[in-house]
């Protein structure tokens, strides 16, 4: 059985993709920062099974590297893909009133795990060398609306990390592609408090079950701003490959 590694695992976007790992019969490795964020884990998705959690720090340069050592070494099942979805900071305040700390702390939190995260896992899936890796990546349409002066930032460097990623895998094993989400997800119990307008995770996650079951999806944005994206999926090339 192959495995998804996750990366933000326990938040909102975290959630619909163990939900999509799982209904397509793959394991998930999860990273959690405690076990109690293990437990908020399991909560969101409504089952233990086919879940391993490991605790590390996503924040540092070194955490998802130490998981990989682990999964080197035997101690954690081998992953032939990754999703990353590391992130959460979206406050309201304007440029002009931003703080350096403040904008540092929202690159600290949005932008730099996701890097950290494909510094340490795309080594070793070339390594492994196994077709049908992917490495996918969740961003907001916040970095084109402007709404959140910081978050909207960091959202732009994410889209350019996700333009750089897949013309560096255009020709590796590795199947680099962006989910482009317009729309908000709740996971868990709570979703259903807030009405049509909030998408749940268990419904979100029929985006990434098309992923992984798509090799012609590859050095794409998928974009997913209304419903009517999750039955037909839209999705064009980032990036022309020369």
């Amino acid at each position: 059985m192959q495995t998804v590694l996750i990366i933000g695992a326990t938040g909102n976007i975290g959630a619909s993709a163990i939900h999509a790992a799982l209904r397509s019969k793959l394991h998930v490795l999860a990273i959690v920062r405690n076990q109690a964020s293990a437990e908020k884990l399991f909560r969101n998705v409504g089952t233990r099974e086919g879940i391993t959690t490991v605790e590390a720090d996503i924040m540092s340069d070194r955490g998802v590297e130490d998981v990989v050592e682990k999964v080197r070494k035997g101690e954690l099942p081998a992953f032939q893909h990754v999703y990353a979805a590391a992130g959460g900071m979206f406050d309201t305040t304007s440029i002009l009133d931003l703080t350096t700390e403040e904008l540092r702390k929202h690159m600290r939190v949005n932008f730099e795990p996701n890097v950290f995260a494909y510094q340490a896992t795309i080594p070793y899936l070339l390594e492994q060398g196994d077709p049908t890796s992917t490495w996918t990546l969740c961003t907001g349409a916040s970095g084109d609306n402007g709404s959140r002066a910081a978050a909207s930032m960091t959202q732009g460097a994410l889209y350019s990390m996700a333009n750089v990623a897949c013309l560096d895998n255009a020709d590796t094993n590795v199947r680099f592609n962006e989910i482009y989400l317009g729309l908000f997800v709740m996971a868990g119990a709570g979703a259903d408090q807030f009405g049509p307008g909030v998408m749940k995770a268990s419904e979100f996650a029929i985006v990434y079950e098309k992923i992984l079951a798509s090799p012609d999806i590859r050095g794409c944005r998928v974009m997913v701003c209304q419903r009517e994206d999750l039955t037909e999926l839209r999705f064009r090339k980032k990036v022309d490959v020369v």
